[in-house]
Protein backbone atom coordinates (compact mmCIF):
# COMPACT_ATOMS: atom_id res chain seq x y z
CA UNK A 1 0.00 0.00 0.00
CA UNK A 2 1.41 3.24 -0.74
CA UNK A 3 0.45 6.57 0.46
CA UNK A 4 -1.70 8.81 -1.52
CA UNK A 5 -3.41 12.19 -1.52
CA UNK A 6 -6.30 11.91 0.64
CA UNK A 7 -9.74 13.47 -1.06
CA UNK A 8 -10.35 16.43 1.39
CA UNK A 9 -8.43 18.33 -0.82
CA UNK A 10 -4.82 18.28 1.43
CA UNK A 11 -2.76 18.91 -1.52
CA UNK A 12 0.85 17.39 -1.11
CA UNK A 13 4.08 18.58 -2.76
CA UNK A 14 6.22 15.46 -4.47
CA UNK A 15 8.85 16.08 -2.05
CA UNK A 16 6.46 15.79 0.84
CA UNK A 17 4.34 12.26 -0.63
CA UNK A 18 8.12 11.04 -0.61
CA UNK A 19 8.76 12.18 2.77
CA UNK A 20 5.51 10.29 4.09
CA UNK A 21 5.98 7.27 1.65
CA UNK A 22 9.84 6.92 3.01
CA UNK A 23 8.36 7.20 6.56
CA UNK A 24 5.55 4.39 6.03
CA UNK A 25 8.27 2.22 4.38
CA UNK A 26 10.80 2.65 7.27
CA UNK A 27 7.78 2.22 9.70
CA UNK A 28 5.99 -1.26 7.90
CA UNK A 29 9.14 -3.32 7.59
CA UNK A 30 10.47 -3.08 11.20
CA UNK A 31 7.18 -3.72 12.47
CA UNK A 32 7.04 -6.31 9.77
CA UNK A 33 3.67 -5.13 8.72
CA UNK A 34 2.46 -6.47 5.16
CA UNK A 35 1.67 -3.43 2.69
CA UNK A 36 -1.62 -4.97 2.26
CA UNK A 37 -2.42 -5.59 5.94
CA UNK A 38 -5.98 -3.51 7.69
CA UNK A 39 -2.84 -2.14 10.10
CA UNK A 40 -0.75 -0.97 6.95
CA UNK A 41 -3.92 0.76 6.07
CA UNK A 42 -4.52 2.13 9.51
CA UNK A 43 -1.03 3.37 9.67
CA UNK A 44 -0.95 4.80 6.61
CA UNK A 45 -4.11 6.73 8.08
CA UNK A 46 -2.16 7.82 11.05
CA UNK A 47 0.26 9.51 9.45
CA UNK A 48 -1.33 11.39 6.64
CA UNK A 49 -3.60 12.96 9.44
CA UNK A 50 -0.66 13.65 11.87
CA UNK A 51 1.04 15.50 8.73
CA UNK A 52 -1.87 17.28 7.90
CA UNK A 53 -2.39 18.38 11.63
CA UNK A 54 1.00 19.74 11.64
CA UNK A 55 3.31 17.19 11.85
CA UNK A 56 5.80 17.72 9.37
CA UNK A 57 9.36 16.67 10.91
CA UNK A 58 10.39 13.14 9.16
CA UNK A 59 12.14 12.06 12.65
CA UNK A 60 9.22 13.44 14.68
CA UNK A 61 6.67 11.69 12.31
CA UNK A 62 8.79 8.34 12.18
CA UNK A 63 8.21 8.02 16.36
CA UNK A 64 4.85 9.30 16.28
CA UNK A 65 3.97 6.15 13.68
CA UNK A 66 6.16 3.39 15.99
CA UNK A 67 4.42 4.64 19.03
CA UNK A 68 0.84 4.37 16.95
CA UNK A 69 2.18 0.38 15.37
CA UNK A 70 3.31 -0.37 19.26
CA UNK A 71 -0.26 0.82 20.61
CA UNK A 72 -2.33 -1.07 18.36
CA UNK A 73 0.22 -4.17 17.89
CA UNK A 74 -2.23 -7.24 18.84
CA UNK A 75 -1.50 -9.06 22.06
CA UNK A 76 -1.61 -12.62 22.54
CA UNK A 77 -5.23 -14.00 24.08
CA UNK A 78 -4.33 -15.96 27.29
CA UNK A 79 -7.13 -18.55 27.29
CA UNK A 80 -8.67 -19.60 30.19
CA UNK A 81 -7.30 -21.36 32.66
CA UNK A 82 -3.79 -20.38 31.51
CA UNK A 83 -1.20 -18.37 33.43
CA UNK A 84 0.37 -15.59 31.63
CA UNK A 85 4.25 -16.10 31.02
CA UNK A 86 5.91 -15.77 34.01
CA UNK A 87 3.01 -16.59 36.17
CA UNK A 88 3.42 -20.34 35.96
CA UNK A 89 4.09 -22.12 39.15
Amino acid sequence: MAIQVDQSGFELAPEQIGTLQRIFDRICFEARIPRQDTRAARLAKFLMDEFRFGNTDELTLTECGRWFCRRVAPTPRIQSGQQPFGMQH
